[in-house]
């Protein structure tokens, strides 16, 4: 009689937590996986957080956490994971009633661009395992991923270059009727600028500092077109890299810049430009746009720009042009920019056993060796 009362109890109270799991599983139970940083510069650290919230008295025994993200990242902690076409997780929890649990998983981002947490699943067994319960979430956290910066060599001596003749135009339009200061005579001074007050007070030889009449404005024309079949992928990575790069030295320096391109996003849309600034939050844009950048219009899309500055350009601009793409229907247009006095300067990415096969005066050639990538 005792036995027929434990068996009838038991399978009392195995369809009622079955009946109650089915019925209150998922109730409370909130999961949340996000990127910790909102972007981060490719080759640079970041974390995703898990968070599991069972806000009710029923326990999870077992909970299953499933979620995919790009196979760019490379995380710290290996286990529970499979690698195909993205980095499958599946990460198990025992949780219980009315607990928060908070898990940070670390890892590398190596590529650019603008990455989601995907597939999230949850399933969950009941106290005596043997029913499974399942749901898909959403998850809406992104993390750009910002082209890495260079600090090459040549990257220095291009920028200085170009930097040098910006300087220098600007020196020529010093403005008399904007004071800024006073400082030492340098020989290379013209002697109208003695302040013979100051250098009467001070001793030595001092002169007036003026502002300038015209204020450097950049626009970066990214062409994402390479017209070449090998590692055409890493040149076009290259061209971003550059782009960033010289966006941010110029910005550096308290210049304006904008840019404009080729672009075109994950819906296959055309990305257009980016207004000109100066602040830290607009080098923040740039690098969202960049890191946006999917595909491109090839190379009727950048002849359309450059159409554009035909009809319009921006007198008081210099301009920076990067294309792998260097032939002769493009620099037919840009030798007549050229001979109409726009300022420009045009980086061609290319591999050292293709060699450049048009050269320019304005052409600055990016050398790579395909050997070592």
């Amino acid at each position: 009689m005792q036995l027929i009362i434990a068996i009838t109890v038991a399978i009392f109270i195995f369809i009622w937590q079955k009946n109650l799991y089915n019925r209150m599983w998922d109730e409370g139970l909130r999961v949340d996986i996000r990127f910790k940083d909102s972007y981060i510069n490719a080759g640079e650290g970041s974390s995703l957080v898990e968070v599991i919230n069972n806000n009710k008295l029923l326990p999870l025994p077992v909970l299953h956490v499933k979620f995919s993200v790009d196979k760019s990242f490379v995380f710290d902690n290996q286990d529970n994971v499979s690698v195909t076409d993205c980095y499958h997780r599946n990460d198990a929890f025992s949780i219980m009633g009315n607990q928060k649990i908070t898990r940070k998983l670390d890892f590398v981002s190596t590529k650019r661009g603008v990455f989601a947490v995907s597939g999230v699943t949850i399933t969950a067994k009941d106290f005596f395992m043997t029913k499974t319960f399942a749901k898909v979430m959403e998850s809406d956290s992104r993390l750009y991923v910002f082209p890495r910066k260079m600090d090459t060599p040549d990257f220095e001596t291009y920028f200085n270059t170009v930097m040098g003749e910006i300087e220098a135009r600007r020196g020529l339009l010093e403005d008399p009727y904007t004071f800024r200061g006073i400082r030492d005579y340098d020989i290379s001074d013209n002697m109208s600028k003695i302040n013979w007050k100051a250098t009467a007070k001070s001793g030595q030889l001092m002169v007036n500092q003026y502002g300038y009449s015209w204020e450097p404005r950049i626009k970066i024309l990214l062409n994402l077109d390479t017209n070449q079949m090998i590692r055409s992928d890493y040149i076009t990575e290259l061209s971003i890299e550059l782009a960033s790069s010289i966006a941010m030295e110029f910005l550096n320096n308290r210049i304006s810049v904008a840019i404009d391109s080729n672009a075109l996003d994950s819906k296959n849309q055309p990305l257009g430009e980016v207004n000109s600034g100066t602040t830290v939050e607009h080098m923040i844009t740039i690098d969202r746009y960049l890191a946006s950048i999917v595909g491109n219009s090839e190379i009727n899309g950048f002849l359309d720009i450059v159409d554009g500055l035909i009809d319009s350009y921006d007198r008081e601009s210099t301009y920076i042009i990067i294309s792998p793409y260097h032939r002769e229907d493009l620099l037919i247009k840009l030798d007549y920019l050229n001979e109409m006095g726009m300022d420009f300067h045009m980086v061609v990415p290319y591999f050292d056993m293709q060699g450049l096969m048009d050269q320019r005066e304005y052409i600055y050639g990016w050398e790579v060796e395909l050997d070592e990538i």
